[in-house]
């Protein structure tokens, strides 16, 4: 769940990204680091060598260098961390300052020490209120460092319609509703309806700093809204085989691999999606499960981070206005 810290940490986004891939110090084409999709594959890399020992990632590391300046926070530095829960690997590898607000450096993978998938992510740490080592920001989504694909997955992006919901018969008892995601067919489609007034000028038209603030706000609850849709309908998807959960595949499959680790931190995605099927062919409590996934699709959605910046940036114009 979403961590409280008593002391005041970074509200602006953390970027996390893999710059370039050697293997025994021999560059990998580009087509291997897929920046969108967030994803390293690292199969097959028999074309380069077919015992190598050490893969070399370099990563940067983007934080907003005005707030880092203008914050009660002193020396603050970045770490790169990769773990791998298969073989409960846990490494930190220090990145360097290149400009106000980025970092730089080498993250290293030994061979013994990584199977199937490996997590990257960053964290900026720094002195505050004289306690050294705190934490004031992380990157918001994990990297995949995945030795068993040959080509990054592409992100799946969800196809969205406006539509009057009030001249479709299947839709009219929502007519009231702004959004609605379709996930019967092959794909999701999220539905906008065009019948509630100034949804569509404010999402496609904004243009006033406040339209904007609005605009962020509601489009990281329709986004958040829609992952807990397709999630809920990825869970129903997967079927049973000899009493043993399967993944569903497709886009279902997708969301699934996408938000259990956010769900489920401490499981693997193959435990996690035993305790989800059985959660649901039980009929137990649900409670536990819809909090773990108004948290994943908090996550998905970037809602926190959004929300806690346009809160930041209503106050900064409130403060404006009362001292002009």
């Amino acid at each position: 769940m979403k961590t409280v810290f008593p002391y005041q940490v970074l509200s602006g986004d953390v970027t996390l990204r893999v710059e370039k891939l050697s293997v025994d110090n021999k560059p990998i084409r580009l087509e291997r680091i897929n920046d969108r999709a967030q994803v390293v594959a690292l199969q097959d890399l028999e074309e380069t060598n077919e015992r190598w020992t050490e893969i070399r990632l370099r990563v940067s590391v983007s934080a907003d260098g005005a707030e880092l300046s203008s914050g009660p926070w002193k020396v603050p530095q970045c770490v790169a961390v990769v773990t791998n829960r298969r073989t409960n690997v846990y490494h930190a590898f220090p990145l360097y300052p290149q400009d106000e607000g980025k970092w730089v450096g080498d993250v290293e993978l030994r061979r013994e020490e990584h199977v199937g998938r490996s997590q990257l992510t960053a964290s900026i740490v720094a002195t505050v209120e004289d306690v050294e080592g705190r934490l004031i920001g992380a990157s918001d989504t994990a990297w995949d460092v995945d030795f068993e694909a040959k080509v990054p997955a592409p992100e799946r992006s969800m196809k969205m319609r406006w539509i009057d919901f009030s001249e479709h018969d299947h839709l009219k008892e929502y007519r009231d509703d702004p959004w609605l995601v379709d996930s019967e067919a092959s794909e999701p489609v999220l539905l906008l309806n065009s019948s509630v007034d100034g949804l569509r000028g404010v999402l496609e038209n904004a243009s006033t700093i406040e339209q904007k603030l609005v605009r962020e706000i509601m489009a990281s609850q329709v986004a958040s809204e829609a992952w807990s849709a397709m999630f809920n309908a990825a869970v129903y998807a997967c079927d049973l085989l000899d009493g043993e959960p399967q993944w569903p595949g497709g886009w279902h499959e997708d969301v699934l691999r996408k938000m259990i680790p956010d769900l489920y931190p401490d499981l693997s995605p193959e435990d996690a999606l035993i305790e989800l099927v059985e959660a649901r062919t039980e009929g137990e409590n649900g409670s536990d499960l819809q909090r773990r996934i108004m948290h994943g699709s908090g996550v998905q959605s970037r809602k926190p981070r959004k929300l806690t910046t346009a809160l930041r940036d209503l106050r900064r114009m409130a403060n404006k206005r009362e001292i002009a």
